[in-house]
């Protein structure tokens, strides 16, 4: 699994990687007497720690106790998840069904994964094909989790054929689960490549907005703290000044780009927004899309939730504080989009009305940290009467459904706003780029990254990088975007896939209850008989 991902890694090895332990499993099921009732989950285990551990070793860089935490219990739920699979499996389909409930099963936990306190996607199966986009341009019907749905699938066939040939020792009880494997990842390829040549085919000249991407490139743990958000905001305009034309449409720079925590009811009286108003004046056409760190009052009819922070010396008066979008034109009011997937232990502890002692302990990413407040629908920016942005915060990126909601048919593209300075120079910031490309592929339409360091760059609607930056370089690159008015299958209706895997989850588990009741009865029934 680990030699699979990105974005070094080679994808297809992963439509075998799950196999050794389907084989456990099965040595598991036939020597009952050698095992205890949990192996399958302890053997689960110690493979997910060993994936984990392999593709996301770089959280240490952030924290050690953070990054220990996240590699067990990801773990752990992956493992549950596959011996819940391995007992509704042996209880309902009395192990005659290949174990097909896998599939339902995992592909509920992704989903299930995504939408609650604890989420981390990151590893989610279908993000695999992130460098080989033109494998999954069907993505734009499924999402990755027809890609989580298409990896299993492929390591069940693959399986059965490797047991018949453990069970036969004949190559023809063998040659068909692995001609039906061969044909079930030909096929989905071939039809990707026939999109592909389809949406070129049928790629029409349209309307196209002249971006530029502002990276520069400051160390997130010191420096943008010791910096004051003038100075910061200074930067960002020398590298505007020094890389814009007159073609320039609007500016984007990274999550965090102004660090100083501004309250939003009086946010043009700072001297950040006014050095970026005082430009936008000398240069009236040029919007400005911003990362920020601003907080808001409650309102005093508005009941404070769990993260809701209490204003010293003002008793009874609370405030949220939010990692934001600005949007900023010409003679317009500034418009806000508050980050609505939180990263956990680190911009919102986790069941935060229980936890809210220890919120004090959140992982500092160099961005705002502690328990946010989000925005409840998506938003996106009018540009001008023709063109909108889709603003996707950092770790919201690799939340397929997510960026779907923010797409409609109006013509638009996705501005991805960042801070991968965290990560270092390690395969982190280079798997959150990657992932993008998934993004592109899912809405058609084209994306656009702005991170404080490497990668701040450009993905077209197929999911190719046409633009990207080098890590710590302090740089701002101009990128022509192709605006889209498509309106893909994926994007309407979002992670289907998903919930129907927890319905067909819940109903075997529901099932397997009820055999298990029935044996009870009967069982009892016996004993009273006799």
């Amino acid at each position: 699994m680990g030699v699979s991902w990105p974005t070094h890694g080679f994808a297809p090895i992963l439509f075998i990687a799950w196999v050794p332990l389907l084989v456990v499993r099965t040595y598991i099921l036939r020597n009952p007497a050698f095992f205890s009732r949990g192996a399958i989950v302890l053997y689960s285990f110690i493979t997910f720690l060993t994936f984990n551990l392999f593709t996301t070793w770089w959280i240490y860089y952030s924290t050690l106790i953070g990054a220990l935490l996240a590699f067990f219990l990801n773990s752990l739920f992956m493992a549950l998840v596959v011996g819940l699979a391995h007992i509704v499996d042996k209880k309902v389909m009395r192990n005659k069904s290949a174990f097909i409930s896998l599939i339902f099963f995992y592909v509920g936990f992704e989903y299930l994964h995504m939408n609650w306190e604890l989420s981390w996607s990151w590893l989610n199966m279908g993000n695999v094909f992130s460098e080989m986009p033109t494998w999954v341009q069907w993505y734009e019907y499924t999402g990755s989790l027809g890609g989580s749905m298409w990896i299993i699938s492929i390591n069940l066939i693959v399986f059965n054929g490797l047991l018949r040939w453990i069970d036969y020792k004949k190559i023809r009880f063998t040659l068909l689960p692995l001609t039906i494997a061969f044909l079930a990842v030909l096929i989905p390829v071939l039809f990707s490549y026939h999109i592909e040549a389809s949406y070129n085919v049928d790629k029409a000249p349209g309307n196209t907005l002249n971006v530029l991407l502002v990276q520069p490139n400051v160390e997130p743990y010191e420096e943008a703290y010791t910096s004051t958000s003038s100075q910061l905001v200074h930067t960002i305009l020398q590298l505007t000044r020094e890389n814009m034309d007159s073609n320039t449409d609007i500016v984007i720079t990274p999550e965090s780009s102004i660090n100083r925590t501004m309250w939003e009811s009086s946010i043009e009286n700072y001297a950040a927004i006014d050095s970026v108003r005082t430009f936008i004046r000398q240069h009236p056409t040029i919007s400005f899309l911003m990362g920020a760190s601003t907080c808001r009052l409650l309102a005093s009819n508005e009941k404070p939730k769990a993260y809701a922070i209490a204003l010293s010396n003002y008793p009874g008066k609370y405030y949220y504080n939010y990692n934001t979008a600005i949007f900023i034109k010409n003679n317009k009011p500034i418009e806000f989009y508050h980050k609505a997937k939180l990263v956990p232990g680190v911009e919102r502890m986790p069941f935060a009305e229980l936890l809210k002692p220890v919120e004090k302990y959140a992982i500092d990413l160099g961005g705002t940290t502690g328990s946010l407040g989000t925005s409840k629908e998506p938003k996106v920016f009018a540009i001008n009467s023709q063109a909108v942005v889709a603003p996707i915060i950092c770790y919201e990126s690799i939340y397929g459904e997510l960026v779907g909601s923010f797409i409609d048919t109006v013509p638009s593209f996705i501005a991805v706003i960042t801070n991968d300075a965290w990560w270092y120079n390690s395969p982190g910031h280079r798997q959150h780029f990657s992932y993008a490309r998934l993004r592109a592929v899912e809405t058609r339409r084209a994306v656009v990254r702005a991170a404080n360091t490497g990668i701040s760059g450009l993905i077209n609607e197929e999911g190719k990088v046409l633009k990207k930056t080098k890590f710590y370089d302090k740089t701002a690159i101009k990128a022509q975007v192709r605006l889209h008015h498509k309106w893909t299958y994926y994007a309407q209706h979002g992670d289907y896939l998903g919930q129907l895997s927890v319905f067909i989850s819940c109903l075997l588990i529901l099932i397997a209850i009820s055999l298990r009741m029935r044996q009870k009865k009967l069982i009892t029934e016996d004993e009273t008989a006799h």
